[in-house]
């Protein structure tokens, strides 16, 4: 008996090593690339995005949208049968700002085409070429980094800001020789989109341009606080803002200035750019958008119809933002449970809702109203989703759809957002009287309908 005891020990132990030196499988191994170390901590780099194609993060972002916000595959899928009891779904406004990536210490460019120097050391590239990562000769972080959609060329400089460095994409090479920065560290660069032209505002704000490869001619020392340098798209104009509002704009050809502008509103705080529109920004909060080509102040449904993506450093991460409110969806365990009771003596209604609120509602004419005392409550059920008191009939959520046996109910709650359930139907049907839309109550009286919110514009937010 001891001896078949050893002999089965044995072979477990055996069989356990060998599970232990077995290879990881290619899914745990895609899981755990998905994080890279950044300082003392991993940030998630998702697969997508470790193809270094402006398509790959174009694509990222739209399955980002498409996972988290509305849908008709979302809101009209109804649950497995037996579980309509169980889950709600909740549809809520927010802004569509999907993270690209974390550990951000700057970044160039669009979701055309894109460049971010991670805290790591690396430069991450999303492009039409085949480099994907850069690493600086000093194998330290990099403190700018310039780019722009197209650009076979890129720029960075050191920690320090001292050194500049410029790479081949093409190659994945640094350039050879070195463009001196006489008065470190460089506060701001931008390169063209041909990689043609390089510019940089060093630390006496002087703005230098001149070739990519150099050498940089000092064009003028901007009076006030530079806020940011870009260039536009096709010919290459290199744009310089100050925080006062001062637009000026360069010629790339002569390398001689073409205009200068004043834009109202100041001082602002930061500046970004899309195509030919510079959005600027106040502390408080507030936004004005310069149309460079008008060279006039146009309204922020304008700027953003013709360039509704932006993307922008937020808390340490890069994020991209559509322009526009989107509805988000997310699902609940749990049943959505109204307890409703009325007052004949106050022709009053009193609603412990969804979101756990006690609302009252006046029976005259089906607004909310305020909390009245009173002891004469009694709970009421509803029929068909309608509740009867008196004389009158009233209505707190209405019917969206139905698919198959199951109804799809909505609830408006202002400030809120929607919240919708699942029921089984009395009978069998397939409708959708108001597609992509949702209900909004003025008045529970029955005989007054609901107004129906659309889906699918956001909002510019």
């Amino acid at each position: 008996m001891i001896l078949r005891f050893s002999q089965v020990q044995i072979i477990i132990f055996l069989f356990v090593m060998i599970l232990i030196s077995a290879p990881v499988s290619s899914d745990a191994q895609s899981s755990a690339s998905s994080k890279e170390r950044v300082g003392q901590t991993y940030i998630d780099v998702p697969p997508q995005l470790r193809k270094g194609t402006a398509k790959s993060l174009k694509k990222y972002v739209s399955e980002l949208l498409g996972k988290k916000y509305v849908s008709t595959g979302k809101l009209y899928a109804p649950p497995f049968d037996g579980l309509e009891d169980k889950i709600y779904i909740s549809v809520t406004r927010e802004k569509a700002i999907p993270i690209i990536a974390g550990g951000v210490s700057s970044y160039s460019g669009t979701e055309e085409g894109l460049a971010a120097a991670l805290y790591d050391g690396s430069i991450r590239l999303w492009s039409s070429y085949p480099c994907k990562k850069l690493r600086l000769p000093s194998g330290k972080g990099a403190a700018l980094v310039a780019y722009a959609p197209g650009s076979p060329v890129l720029a960075a400089t050191d920690s320090k800001g001292n050194n500049l460095f410029i790479y081949d994409l093409k190659t994945c090479s640094r350039i050879p020789g070195d463009i001196p920065v006489e008065h470190g560290p460089v506060k701001m660069m931008a390169i063209s989109r041909t990689g043609d032209w390089l510019g940089l505002i060093d630390s006496f704000n002087t703005l230098l341009s001149g070739p990519s490869n150099g050498p940089l001619k000092e064009m003028s020392v901007l009076e006030g606080t530079p806020l940011f340098l870009g260039y536009t798209p096709g010919q290459g104009i290199l744009v310089a803002v100050e925080a006062s509002g001062k637009i000026v704009t360069w010629g790339m050809k002569n390398l001689s200035r073409i205009n200068s502008d004043e834009v109202t509103g100041g001082p602002f705080a930061s500046v970004r750019m899309s195509g030919y529109v510079v959005c600027l920004r106040r502390d408080d909060g507030k936004e004005v958008y310069w149309d460079l080509r008008k060279r006039d102040l146009v309204k922020k449904s304008e700027a953003l119809k013709e360039y509704s993506s932006w993307i922008y450093e937020k808390d340490g991460s890069l994020v991209y933002s559509t322009g526009v409110d989107r509805w988000k969806v997310a699902e609940h365990f749990g049943r959505p449970m109204f307890i409703v009771s009325y007052s004949a003596k106050e022709k009053l209604f009193r609603v412990r809702d969804l979101d756990s609120k006690t609302r009252y509602y006046s029976a005259l004419d089906g607004k909310e109203f305020s909390e009245i005392k009173t002891s004469d409550w009694k709970f009421i059920s509803p029929k068909n989703g309608v509740y009867k008191a008196g004389k009158g009939l009233f209505r707190l959520y209405d019917l969206v759809c139905q698919k198959g046996a199951q109804k799809l109910y909505c609830r408006h709650i202002e400030g809120k957002g929607f919240y919708l359930w699942w029921q089984q139907a009395g009978d069998v049907a397939d409708r959708i009287p108001h597609p992509m839309e949702l209900p909004v109550r003025e008045s529970i009286l029955a005989d007054q309908p609901a107004i129906w919110t659309p889906l699918i514009q956001g909002e510019i937010r």
